[in-house]
């Protein structure tokens, strides 16, 4: 099984079961742990608070199969603060993303959050104000 964890308005992508997260809330129980071969949650961090991300990192790692692969991500502190600063990002735009999260967390406590889990992580991206981490079950 291929699981794509979405925030509100994102695109779906084909061949991937779909769920939707928002609220610090995301349902998978319909999916049998060990089941996924693949799991997107590339922008799902944001829907969670500090103390919701670990508990969604250790359901997610739960699903996930043997093998499998995840990718998650969100918006980093770090490449947030660093825009709004040198400019590239106003005050006002910077607010009204800072109003839309229920956190923002950083490549490097994610990418240990999954190791501690036991996965493996075999890349990582920052784009803009965003970061992701793929890692992989072993």
């Amino acid at each position: 099984m291929k699981l794509q964890v979405l925030k509100d308005g994102q695109d779906k992508i084909e061949n991937y079961s779909h769920v939707v997260a928002s609220n610090n809330q995301v349902d998978i129980s319909h999916v049998m742990n060990n089941e996924c071969e693949h799991i997107l949650a590339t922008d799902v961090l944001d829907c969670f608070t500090p103390d919701g991300i670990p508990e969604l990192l250790q359901a997610l790692v739960s699903k996930l199969r043997l093998g499998g692969e995840m990718s998650v991500g969100g918006t980093d502190m770090r490449l947030l603060s660093k825009s709004i600063i040198n400019g590239s990002i106003t005050q006002e735009e910077g607010s009204a993303i800072i109003s839309s999260l229920y956190s923002v967390s950083s490549l490097q406590v994610v990418g240990e959050a999954l190791e501690k889990l036991g996965l493996t992580v075999v890349d990582t991206h920052m784009n803009g104000i965003h970061f992701e981490v793929k890692a992989r079950r072993a």
